[in-house]
């Protein structure tokens, strides 16, 4: 025969298991508003049984149920959207990173507006124009000589700061690699916590809540490949490199670039291998640094080197106001250091310096003659002398610049819709993982009746005892 006392522990377990539920409805609704927080949910389990004893039966006469227990608590996640989310934000960190660089481009481009690099040669081209119209107008060489200060600083102005926007890029690497750094120690840190818990048959939710935050963190700075073993520790691979490996981290090293005087380069630490980089925030800056940056450059120095050349081997030939000769109209070698001649700059004597005439007039003093000089320059415009003699310069700089328009349209487009794309898949976490507050107060008033209830058993039982206890009297 059971003992009288039988009940009171079901009442006990019973009160128990529905206090433990309170304590995490409880936590659920005070982190409601926790960035990364899942849901948590106790599982409720019927406890061993009672078996009655019998003697004529094979099988037992029966048994009786002894109560309830929460056995475990549990995190709802759902690890399909996880990765979902995980490799989205990975593409969407690329193309915020390019984004941001593109649009940091076109804000030194200046484009569109009046007071940027296209604009200023077209206004050079139309003040040699006024030139070769008018050789021994002085308003007309005035214009021409302030047009050609305009441009050339322009042109020095913005290649100094696309290479100025290039070593930020490459300080933005840097920063971005010591943060990789510093999120895998993190999560090595939590595998070692969490694989402490897991080994006891406990769950630690709330900690790998936190690991998982640190991976999505991650993932938007550069793409990566998860696994987790039977002691729940996660293992992070970049193309296959292991960044962490259970409890240990594997740091990423920034090298000086040899071939590249100033920049960095990324290597692992303890592998005699530079890290290939397939996504993320950090793809996006290594990109904008390596190839759309040098590339603008290279374009911009290109058409500076052109300019240079072929009006100074033009303006060679000709003669000045003052009969002067074989004087350079700019000096400098690239997009650097492109400047008005020093001889053409002079106060007092730079304007009859600028050469427009082919030859010498023969009269009581030898003058310049015609116009020719300055109408070959002027041609100069409409030649095909860039992008192996595809192009005309006005066409060379306008391309350069309509190839950052477009790749800062498409950088825009794409992160916009990727922000969608992710803000959609977070509806759907939250949905499954996140807390409802009208279903944890829904709970807490079900697991608030079923503890006034166990209470209640235990308090019928009290008077059971009581009555045995107290009031059975031998006669």
């Amino acid at each position: 025969m059971r003992s009288t006392f039988f009940g009171l522990e079901i009442g006990r377990l019973g009160l128990q298991a529905h206090q433990k539920q309170l304590e995490i409805t409880s936590h659920n609704m005070a982190n409601a508003s926790t960035p990364g927080y899942s849901r948590q949910r106790g599982e409720m389990t019927t406890t061993q049984p009672f078996t009655y004893p019998a003697f004529n039966r094979v099988q037992t006469a029966g048994q009786l149920g002894t109560g309830v227990e929460v056995t475990a608590v549990m995190r709802i996640r759902d690890e399909l959207i996880d990765e979902q989310i995980w490799a989205e934000t990975s593409l969407s960190g690329y193309w915020e990173s390019r984004k941001t660089m593109l649009d940091e481009m076109e804000l030194i481009v200046n484009e569109p507006s009046d007071a940027n690099i296209r604009t200023a040669i077209d206004n050079f081209w139309k003040a040699i124009q006024g030139v070769a119209n008018n050789a021994t107008s002085e308003p007309a060489r005035s214009v021409l000589r302030q047009e050609t200060i305009t441009m050339t600083e322009l042109i020095r102005q913005d290649y100094q700061r696309m290479k100025s926007l290039r070593s930020i890029a490459n300080e933005r690497i840097k920063e971005q690699v010591n943060h990789v750094n510093t999120i895998a120690g993190k999560i090595a840190l939590l595998n070692d916590q969490i694989s402490k818990v897991t080994m006891m048959n406990d769950h630690a939710n709330d900690l790998m809540d936190q690991r998982d935050a640190l991976i999505e963190e991650l993932s938007g700075i550069i793409k990566i490949s998860k696994t987790t073993d039977k002691f729940n520790r996660v293992n992070i691979t970049i193309n296959g490199i292991a960044l962490v490996q259970g409890i240990t981290a594997n740091k990423i090293i920034l090298e000086p670039n040899h071939d590249d005087e100033g920049m960095v380069r990324l290597k692992w630490e303890r592998l005699d291998k530079e890290v290939t980089v397939l996504g993320g925030s950090l793809r996006g800056l290594l990109e904008m640094r390596d190839q759309d940056l040098p590339e603008f450059l290279n374009h911009l120095d290109n058409f500076a080197k052109t300019l240079i050349t072929e009006v100074n081997k033009l303006h060679r030939t000709g003669y000045g106001l003052d009969e002067s000769r074989g004087i350079d109209f700019f000096k400098g070698t690239g997009a650097a250091d492109i400047d008005l001649a020093d001889a053409i700059k002079d106060v007092e004597n730079g304007l009859n310096r600028i050469a427009a005439s082919s030859e010498l007039v023969n009269t009581e003093k030898e003058l310049p003659g015609n116009n020719e000089i300055m109408l070959e320059i002027s041609r100069l415009f409409d030649k095909r002398l860039l992008n192996n003699s595809n192009a005309t310069m006005g066409e060379y700089i306008g391309a350069v610049i309509a190839d950052l328009g477009e790749k800062t349209s498409a950088a825009k487009v794409k992160y916009e819709g990727q922000v969608r794309l992710i803000a959609n898949l977070d509806e759907r976490r939250e949905s499954v993982c996140g807390v409802n507050l009208d279903e944890e107060m829904t709970n807490m008033i079900r697991f608030q009746h079923g503890y006034n209830a166990a209470a209640k058993i235990i308090a019928t039982m009290d008077q059971m005892l009581d009555v045995i206890v107290n009031r059975l009297k031998l006669y």
